[in-house]
């Protein structure tokens, strides 16, 4: 075999071998790519069944407006009344305030315990069936409704722009356009309405983003609550 026959082969020998390590290389890394996607995979879907099981707990006592209606999530330390005891409380007045109430229902959506936390969801009718059935003085709907149910808007009002309190607004500049929405309420609690805000008497209020509002009191009772109004669109 001639000299050159020879490299010929060595050429053709070390070619196969590169053409069959690309081809080893390649199927190793489907394989543990297939592996990863797989791992990412179950986690995605553990996180899901946990987050299904568990739910998400709000740190504050939270009240959200939704197009169907209201949904109160409730926040309370286990030494004050156990999960069975709150479950069981519920359902008794729950069941009692429907059997009587002429403006909506209330519903029990779920009772859970983590560590030494009890949580309740419950949703509402409207903010008239929340008002009833919490004894809060709440109201929800246009300025213009607003004041035809005697609220006067008097109170120190700030523009809200982007999630962030601005400057100072006067009761006319606020209620200047009546059919923009509004929240009136007094208690301590987060508020989340849907659209975005653009007022907020600024007494002991909060703005975390733009379409939610604290309210907080020098007090924990709800009784130094001030009269809150959100106005959004």
């Amino acid at each position: 075999m001639s000299e050159r026959t020879e490299q010929q082969r060595k050429r053709a020998m070390q070619e196969k071998r590169r053409q069959r390590n690309k081809i080893i290389r390649r199927r190793r890394a489907m394989f543990f790519g297939g592996i990863v996607v797989i791992i990412v995979a179950l986690v995605l879907i553990i996180s899901v069944i946990v987050k299904n099981i568990t739910g998400d707990i709000v740190s504050t006592n939270t009240l959200t407006l939704t197009e169907k209606g209201v949904t109160f999530e409730e926040v309370s330390s286990t030494e004050d009344l156990s999960k069975s005891d709150v479950k069981s409380y519920a359902k008794e007045i729950i069941k009692e305030y429907n059997a009587q109430s002429d403006k909506g229902s209330v519903k029990l959506d779920k009772v859970s315990e983590k560590k030494d936390v009890v949580y309740v969801k419950t949703t509402y009718d409207s903010v008239d069936t929340y008002s009833e059935f919490s004894g809060y003085e709440a109201f929800s709907g246009t300025i213009a409704e607003a004041k035809k149910a005697g609220y006067d808007f008097s109170s120190t009002f700030v523009s809200v722009a982007k999630g962030k309190k601005g400057d100072v607004a006067d009761t006319e500049t606020v209620t200047e356009d009546d059919s923009l929405n509004v929240l009136i309420i007094r208690e301590n609690a987060t508020y989340v309405v849907d659209g975005n805000i653009v007022y907020v008497s600024d007494e002991n209020t909060t703005v975390t983003n733009s379409t939610t509002v604290s309210t907080v009191s020098d007090e924990e009772s709800n009784d130094s609550a001030v009269l809150t109004y959100i106005i959004y669109k």
